[in-house]
């Protein structure tokens, strides 16, 4: 009897061990540039990855490089209960390809791995470091990261990276009776109230804040910024708006602001591939070439075009006083300063597509480069310049009440950008791995 009891409780064993099993996900980006990709997933996503059917153990997660060597992760506590939930973030950095791995033996503990940053805290505001870096970040007390200091020197290089500028009808009762109002207003987010600003991460990736602001102006938008400086010396930033009431805006832009202009106001130049489309050029029937070629804007770098103009310097616009208006997002842009053989840059974390329909095309998310800030997204102030050239006379509306775009409870607008500091003796040595990052961010694979 007791050997039957034995070869039971065996069999139990075996038959369990024998029946666990192991979730993967496969991540993978061209490894091109020195630095490692970056990958980020809210443990929702993983969920609906891995499937409500698998009884994981969310504590046996663990991601492997194409070796099988344990890659360093972090999951940051978003929402502050101090459990894995929801809305937390994890995130890592591989070369190449790494392995997500999620087992259903709940005997498996969870992995912690040591933080690789500095942080000092002082006057609402955190300092982060890191070996080697040749700017510290700063994170205000909006949420918002800024890169300060180059070589050992202070100054503002590059900041308010993840601010908005919004602009719309306050109280406008539009969808009750046509009626915009005639109560135009435009604000910064750092107009916004701050109702919680925190650390929620700090690990072997880097430092994560997460903010929630809230605009008194335009009742019911609220916004969240996620700030992680990652050990790469660079800032990835999630910048969303969210409405709980409706709302018609005429801008809804992400921005980063002073892109070494103070450091170098006489010889920072702004660099960028060229448009594929940018009204400029079709209003005078012609190609973003040569409307930048006019200007003798256009540089050829490793066999490819770009545009190449000094920070400070509108360039003859064809109307209006940004350095340029209405042009297609492209899939990074830059500043460079040769003095200081230092450049700073933003990459989408997407291939931006180009709508072919004029309309569309002006009405969705376009750059803007004007007063020292780089802009991206909503820009509905349709100029009278537009009627003033045949080429886009009549295309869009001329009617005010056509322009806005009416947000209703519960729309969502998020912009992911990665910001960074970038030493380069020339031109020559930052656009090409300014070409080869991008590829590396837009090109991240999950198969699960």
């Amino acid at each position: 009897m007791k050997r039957l009891i034995i070869l039971l409780l065996v069999s139990v064993l075996f038959v369990g061990f024998s029946f666990s099993a192991v979730k993967t996900i496969q991540v993978q980006a061209p490894d091109l540039s020195r630095l490692p990709a970056y990958f980020r997933v809210a443990m929702y996503q993983l969920l609906e990855w891995v499937g409500d059917d698998f009884d994981a153990n969310w504590d046996s997660i663990r991601v492997l490089d194409a070796q099988g060597a344990a890659i360093p992760f972090q999951v940051d506590d978003v929402d502050g209960n101090a459990k894995l939930s929801s809305p937390d973030i994890l995130s890592f950095l591989f070369h190449g390809s790494a392995t997500m791995e999620i087992s259903d033996d709940w005997d498996i503990l969870a992995v912690s791995y040591p933080p690789v940053l500095t942080v000092e805290e002082e006057e609402n505001a955190w300092w982060v470091s890191g070996p080697g870096w040749i700017s510290k970040v700063k994170v205000d007390d909006h949420g918002f990261g800024n890169f300060v200091g180059q070589a050992g020197e202070e100054g503002n290089l590059f900041g308010e990276l993840g601010i908005l500028r919004v602009a719309g009808w306050k109280g406008s009762t539009f969808w009750v009776d046509g009626n915009l109002g005639n109560r135009h207003e435009e604000k910064v987010s750092y107009n916004f109230n701050v109702n919680s600003v925190k650390m929620v991460g700090n690990g072997p990736v880097g430092v994560t804040f997460y903010a929630e602001l809230e605009s008194d102006t335009f009742i019911g938008l609220h916004q969240k910024v996620y700030t992680h400086v990652l050990k790469t010396g660079e800032v990835f930033v999630q910048s969303q708006a969210e409405f709980e009431t409706y709302a018609d805006l005429m801008k809804l832009q992400l921005m980063a602001t002073k892109p070494l202009t103070d450091v170098d106001p006489d010889g920072a130049v702004h660099v960028l591939p060229l448009f594929r489309r940018m009204v400029w050029a079709e209003q005078i029937n012609a190609r973003p070439f040569d409307y930048w070629m006019e200007r003798d804007a256009v540089r050829v770098i490793a066999g490819k075009p770009y545009v190449v103009i000094p920070a400070n310097d509108p360039v003859r616009p064809l109307w209006w006083g940004a350095t340029y208006i209405f042009a297609s997002e492209e899939e990074w842009r830059a500043n460079y300063s040769q003095a200081l053989q230092v450049g700073v840059y933003e990459i989408l974390d997407h291939k931006p597509l180009v709508r072919s329909d004029f309309e569309d095309f002006v009405m969705g998310n376009t750059w803007v480069y004007e007063s020292r800030e780089f802009r991206d997204g909503l820009f509905r102030w349709i100029p009278g310049e537009f009627e003033a050239f045949d080429a886009t006379k009549g295309i869009v509306s001329t009617t005010m009440e056509d322009w806005p775009e009416h947000f209703k409870a519960g729309d969502v607008v998020k912009f992911q950008r990665l910001y960074g500091v970038a030493p380069a003796n020339s031109l020559v040595n930052l656009v090409p791995f300014l070409e080869r990052r991008s590829t590396e961010m837009q090109s991240i694979q999950v198969t699960y």
